[in-house]
């Protein structure tokens, strides 16, 4: 596209007019020349997917034990002093958190909803175990760009 013979001037290609071979703007119609850097898309990584997962599992864990909080709470502590009905709300509670968990853990492995798989991850902090699902929060934390907006 350089001009004839020993010019270094080449035609705009925005409103045809002569200008420098090494133009990054054409100073008729301020065309840019340069090259766009265009936006990177962010990188996918598995730390969504392994925080959702631990999660998950951690909602799992909850889920049963406060179904067996909820169901066996006699079994477990044969003299109870009449506070069974207190278990068993223990117990529904519980689940209900699990629940939660679990949602949180599933919108992690889908990369849907940040705010949601970061809430279910504090709901699973909240079962017996704590490293396996403040690991999966920690996880979920980090990869934030990861998830639809």
């Amino acid at each position: 596209m350089q001009g004839s013979g020993a010019s270094s001037t080449r035609n705009c290609v925005s409103c045809g007019r002569a200008i420098a071979w090494d133009a990054n703007v054409c100073p008729y119609c301020g065309k840019d020349y340069r090259a766009q850097v265009a936006a990177a898309a962010p990188r996918k990584t598995m730390m969504p997917t392994i925080g959702g997962i631990l999660i998950l599992l951690s909602g799992i864990y909850e889920l049963a034990m406060g179904a067996l909080l909820a169901t066996e709470s006699t079994a477990l502590l044969p003299v109870t002093f009449g506070l069974s009905g207190i278990f068993v709300v223990c117990g529904v509670i519980v689940v209900l958190i699990g629940l939660f968990a679990i949602l949180g853990g599933w919108f992690a492995i889908q990369r849907k909803n940040h705010t949601m798989a970061v809430l279910g991850g504090v709901a699973s902090l909240l079962g017996l175990y704590v490293i396996i699902p403040l690991i999966g929060l920690v996880l979920v934390l980090v990869s934030k760009e990861e998830f639809e907006k």
